[in-house]
């Protein structure tokens, strides 16, 4: 038996609590779950890979965090853990007589007795196994907030870069998708839209709806905090040369979802372009810049315009000569759009019959057939509601929906804080405005379709509220230091 010396071995937990550590953990952990974590689906393979590495990048955050460091910080990790504790509350068997009263339950218990089985114990939820998947899932986004409580105010600042970065592996892997074979090793899951640019993703609408959020992400960072001038100047014209590459991409991606939220995310973008300015350590070569008019405009503000008027042009050209996919189904009468519409009053009456306990976390697609009305039967199956709006309180019930409102409602109050301190909040109102922006099109984006229940997606929708959250505090120090 090998003894490891008791000094050696606190150097080695010394050195896994370094800063340095914490953060290459996260940029690890961030990494993994782009490259398995774009299917919203239950039986893809790589969730074999992901979730067990999400529970020890999860331990690991745990041994590593100072509560000091996470206090008044932990608001968005409580309401994961508060859906968390929904799920597991979901899977706890009651007894028949409870269970039977609970609504949209009657069907089961009639079978029962018709086919002369006695009553067991069942959990609330009607489908336990995907309640079961729906809670583990929990782990990746989860991880993901407790890492980024452990870096480091300067590390910390770097967590949009890092998402940037994916993202263009991603825009670019679509690229090279549409350049190679339909069916080539580069699509990653085997139920996919095969032949479209997907990029890391099973489904098209999500990558085309983080293309359209990191366009807003890339509005921040163009104006963002850099060590020196010439730094600066390459991210801002390097965030808007990757903004030229992400807009005709959505027009190609051929998704509905992102051509409509691509038009918000530019305005957002062009926002922060004009309102921002170089945050550099020493400005002075830049205020020298900015003195110099053109048409009664900065060369900043003038080049921001340009580039808007450039953009909405290629946009232009984009359906004119290309005939973009995602402008003919956003004018067309496709097949999913007409059955999304056509299954909406049977979601509502899901909603009337199952409520207030709900049905159970990822059970949707094994209820649903029960209320699916005949003349939709289609070789094809729903898995999904495509509106998360109405599925989540389906599944969740009276209590996902208070713990939705409560989410929203603090939301709200933070924005309120923030605009009471508009003037003294300098350039941190603007990542809380961003990280916003971001959550509101991952939530827009969830009216027609199910973005956030893709891994990746919601690891950044979580991750966005943590910044969110951190920018306000922020703000708030800055008060009473005043």
């Amino acid at each position: 038996m090998i003894r490891v010396p008791k000094n050696r071995l606190n150097r080695i937990f010394t050195d896994l609590a370094a800063p340095n550590s914490r953060f290459l953990a996260f940029v690890v952990f961030m990494v993994l779950v782009f490259f398995t974590g774009g299917s919203s689906r239950d039986d893809v393979q790589s969730l074999v890979i992901l979730r067990p590495m999400a529970i020890l990048f999860g331990a690991y955050a745990l041994t590593c965090r100072s509560p000091d460091h996470w206090k008044g910080r932990l608001f968005p990790l409580s309401i994961a853990f508060a859906l968390l504790v929904l799920m597991i509350l979901q899977l706890i068997p009651l007894p028949p007589s409870a269970w039977t009263e609970l609504p949209g339950r009657k069907i089961f218990a009639e079978i029962a007795d018709l086919a002369g089985i006695p009553q067991p114990w069942r959990p609330m939820t009607l489908s336990p196994s995907r309640t079961l998947n729906s809670l583990s899932s929990l782990a990746v986004p989860i991880t993901a907030m407790m890492l980024y409580l452990n870096l480091d105010q300067r590390r910390g600042k770097q967590v949009i870069s890092i998402i940037i970065v994916l993202t263009a592996i991603s825009a670019l892997w679509a690229i090279l998708q549409l350049a190679g074979s339909p069916r080539g090793p580069l699509y990653l899951y085997n139920v996919t839209n095969s032949g479209e640019a997907v990029g890391l993703f099973a489904n098209r609408n999500h990558q085309a709806v983080l293309l359209a959020a990191t366009i807003v992400m890339l509005g921040w960072y163009a104006v963002s905090n850099s060590p020196a001038v010439r730094f600066a100047a390459l991210k801002f014209y390097g965030s808007i040369a990757m903004i030229f590459v992400f807009v005709p991409l959505i027009f190609i991606t051929g998704s509905r979802a992102g051509l409509l939220l691509m038009v918000p995310a530019l305005m957002a973008a062009m926002t922060l372009f004009y309102f921002g300015q170089y945050m550099v350590e020493n400005p002075s070569n830049v205020k020298k810049r900015q003195k110099k008019k053109y048409f009664g405009l900065s060369s900043r503000q003038l080049f921001v315009t340009t580039t808007m008027v450039v953009v909405i042009l290629m946009g232009v050209l984009s359906i004119y000569f290309s005939r973009s996919l995602a402008f003919d189904r956003l004018f067309g009468d496709g097949e999913i759009s007409e059955l999304r519409a056509q299954v909406l009053p049977t979601l509502i009456q899901m909603l009337a019959n199952y409520s207030p306990w709900g049905t159970g976390f990822g059970s949707f697609e094994h209820v649903y057939k029960i209320h699916e009305p005949q003349e939709l039967l289609k070789p094809t199956y729903l898995n999904q509601a495509h509106n998360d709006w109405l599925q989540y309180p389906i599944e969740g019930g009276a209590v996902a929906i208070v713990i939705g409102v409560a989410s929203m409602t603090w939301a709200t109050w933070q924005l309120i804080k923030l605009a009471q301190k508009w003037s003294i909040s300098h350039y941190t109102k603007y990542i809380a405005l961003m990280t916003v922006t971001v959550m509101l099109i991952f939530l827009a984006g969830s009216v027609g379709d199910y973005p956030l229940r893709s891994p990746s997606l919601i690891t950044i929708f979580a991750l966005m509220a943590c910044i969110f959250n951190d920018a306000v505090r922020a703000v708030q120090r800055r008060e009473k230091n005043a």
